[in-house]
């Protein structure tokens, strides 16, 4: 059997619903009042695929159960069932009343569902079945609750609960499902008679916004609105403006790269992004000392600080170790975690650049300025990616995937195709005739007619790191020096020479491991270093849950090009994270594993070892950048700036001798600044006149300098 859809006789659909063309995907409307919000679900049914497997020497008939679009409860050994979670924004300083509504429900008998495999990892390690046999003995169904609601956090300063809805449960005894196709789920607000005062006055600056973290929510539209009793006390206080000088990104270094951390600093306030230097010596070179220094500078209610770089080798700059994994993360955090299965949302986007000497240093700088500041002038550069993946069908080797890596690679280079991108795909088997992925589809002949063997699949990737890919992605396993499957290790890199740079996902165990003995360096690392190699990336320091790593890698693209991942209610817009900063990009995947997996040990373990090695703030470029004409003139003893265009999020930075003279957001074609103004260096003896650099820097378009005598 492949998929077979079941329907769970869904009262509320159009009456042009097509099961064969709509699936199962659920239908989520979504009311807003004053004081409760509205949810209203309708599952039109669900997936049901053959995923027979041995247990103790017995076949067992299990059934993989599937819901589109939604994620699973998942705990090892015991069923694995669809759940559908989003969060949902609500008021400040209030407690949250959950009240449920079913409809009907509609039965399914014998069916055994398989249950989750939430230990299997990315690395070569053998997986050995996981089931429990203990839950399967229950005669009671599972989940138990419907519906769960989460105490709030905050998500890129949204106030945000997470909703959790299960429209299915399962008897493993009676073999049995039961279904609710219509479920819906209100939220009432009352004030909470006490509040944290670190939360009565919260501050959003809109500049700070990312953007598509909106795209995990069901309402996304943000209202700055809070719930609490009305005390009279006089007319309101007008909102106090924060101190815009603050640094929005604060470079953590080591003493010996002072000069190349400086190097990065000047060209952040160059772009924009103000930006300062901290010696870890000032900061003390412990975990609690760090997290104190960070965290310290974001808790205001006015800080700006959203970017943290540690510039240094674990040896230079400590990182943490949280049960074996080593981390940085809890460094982005407001707080540590309270237990082991508590998962922290971030308010920091941080990254490490893990060099030992100067030299080191100083070139990754480089990197990282040149892919910034000189992007290809190629079109076809902007067009070029590269899907890497196995399918994996170890055992019995019956043509199904094991895993979902193919699959996963597919669903996000389809969605990349159709808007234009040229994606190149290096896929490797270890079955010579594959038939079916792993949620029981079959395998297009075109993906078929792609599979290459290894070594075909390794010179492949060393000609395309070479041409340079505007993206790399890569899902399977992974070690220390390298990918297993497509094969490209730390001694392939040795053969790449290019003028163009590659962004690499590598999504997978352990290629991310910063903290492996010096002189030795893993994957991310050489790849970091590599001239024509990736600026900046993403990676693992340890090993990684298989089907949070599918996850991961989804919203890791759905951040720069919406539409990976679904929104709802189907109406809303999916946007890009703002900026196309790779921090922000790595948050934005993190939070969405909240979505996907909920919060557990599994998830927390993503969190804490998936890092940006490089610069949290890097701009990924998405397309060919456009240019503006830029015109500096001195007239009357004023600085008359002219644009042939006005671009959103666009900063014009003037200096003089590398120093920041003054920064303005444009907000037209035309900017008159009175030299008067600038508070000019002291001019340099015996020369009577001076030079003015004028630059220009917004996303989406290629930086521009003019520098102008006065």
């Amino acid at each position: 059997m492949t998929k077979e859809f079941k329907s769970l006789k869904a009262s509320g659909l159009s009456d042009d619903f097509d099961a064969e063309v709509d699936g199962s995907e659920p239908i989520i409307d979504v009311g807003e009042e004053e004081d409760h919000i509205t949810i209203s679900c309708i599952f039109p049914g669900f997936d049901l695929s053959d995923d027979e497997q041995d247990v103790k020497g017995e076949k067992k008939p299990f059934k993989e159960v599937g819901i589109s679009g939604v994620g699973f409860v998942s705990e090892s050994g015991q069923p694995l069932m669809p759940v559908f979670r989003r969060f949902v924004n609500v008021p400040q300083g209030c407690d949250v009343e959950v009240n449920v509504e079913k409809g009907s429900v509609v039965t399914f008998d014998d069916i055994l569902v398989t249950p989750a495999q939430e230990k299997a990892m990315d690395g070569e390690e053998e997986h050995e079945f996981e089931f429990d046999e203990e839950a399967y003995k229950k005669d009671e169904f599972y989940p138990k609750d419907i519906v769960k609601v989460s105490d709030p956090q905050d998500v890129d300063g949204y106030n945000a609960v997470l909703v959790e809805i299960c429209p299915l449960q399962f008897n493993p005894v009676k073999r049995k499902i039961r279904g609710y196709s219509n479920i819906t789920v209100t939220l009432k607000f009352s004030p909470k008679d006490e509040e944290d005062e670190e939360n009565r006055f919260p501050f959003i600056d809109p500049e700070l916004e990312r953007e598509g973290f909106g795209n995990l929510l069901l309402n996304p539209r943000r209202r700055m609105v809070a719930m609490r009793p009305s005390i009279p006390i006089g007319p309101p206080i007008p909102p106090i403006i924060p101190p815009f000088f603050l640094p929005e990104f604060i470079i953590i270094h080591h003493g010996d790269f002072k000069v190349a951390a400086q190097k990065l600093a000047n060209w952040k306030n160059t772009k924009g992004i103000s930006t300062q230097i901290v010696d870890i010596e000032r900061v003390g070179n412990t975990v609690a000392k760090i997290k104190e220094f960070i965290r310290s500078r974001r808790k205001p209610w006015f800080s700006r600080l959203r970017y943290v770089l540690l510039f240094g080798d674990t040896n230079h700059i400590v990182t943490e170790n949280v049960s074996g994994n080593a981390t940085d993360y809890y460094y982005s955090t407001p707080k540590d975690p309270s237990s082991g299965s508590d998962c922290v949302s971030p308010w920091i986007a941080i990254g490490r650049i893990p060099v030992q000497t100067k030299q080191e240093a100083q070139d990754v700088v480089d990197q990282i300025i040149s892919y910034e500041k000189n992007p290809p002038c190629d079109p076809a550069y902007y067009e070029r990616m590269t899907a890497a993946a196995y399918f994996q069908d170890n055992w019995p080797q019956d043509g199904r995937a094991d895993r979902a890596y193919m699959k996963t690679m597919e669903g996000i280079r389809s969605h990349l195709v159709s808007i234009g991108k040229e994606v190149q795909r290096v896929y490797v088997s270890n079955n010579p005739n594959p038939q079916k992925y792993k949620d029981g589809t079959a395998v297009p002949a075109e993906v078929k007619s792609a599979i290459v063997d290894e070594n075909t699949a390794t010179d492949m990737l060393i000609s395309e790191t070479a041409e340079g890919q505007l993206m790399v992605g890569h899902r399977d396993h992974g070690g220390t020096t390298g990918w297993e499957h497509p094969p490209f290790r730390n001694g392939d890199l040795d053969a790449i020479t290019s003028a163009y740079p590659s962004i690499f996902l590598s999504i997978n165990c352990w290629t991310g491991r910063f903290d492996f003995s010096a002189p030795s360096d893993c994957f991310a690392e050489v790849m970091l270093k590599l001239k024509g190699g990736a600026p900046s990336l993403i990676a693992a320091t340890r090993p990684s849950g298989t089907w949070r790593n599918d996850s991961l890698i989804k919203a890791l693209f759905d951040a720069l090009f919406p539409g990976v991942i679904p929104t709802y209610p189907g109406t809303t817009a999916s946007y890009a994270i703002k900026n196309n900063r790779l921090g922000d990009i790595l948050n934005y995947a993190k939070m969405y594993l909240f979505v996907a997996h909920g919060t557990n040990s599994g998830v927390k373990d993503h969190l804490e070892i998936y890092h940006v090695v490089g610069d949290p703030t890097l701009e990924l470029w998405k397309e060919l950048p456009k240019v503006i004409r830029l015109t500096v003139k001195v007239i009357r003893r004023y600085l008359l700036i002219q644009l042939s265009a006005s671009p959103k999020g666009g900063v014009i930075t003037i200096s003089e001798r590398g120093k920041i003279l003054k920064t303005v957001k444009t907000s037209s074609t035309q900017v008159k600044v009175p030299l008067k103004n600038l508070k000019l260096l002291k001019p340099i003896p015996g020369i009577r006149r001076r030079t003015i650099s004028v630059c220009l820097s917004a996303p989406g378009y290629r930086f521009i300098e003019k520098k102008v005598m006065i």
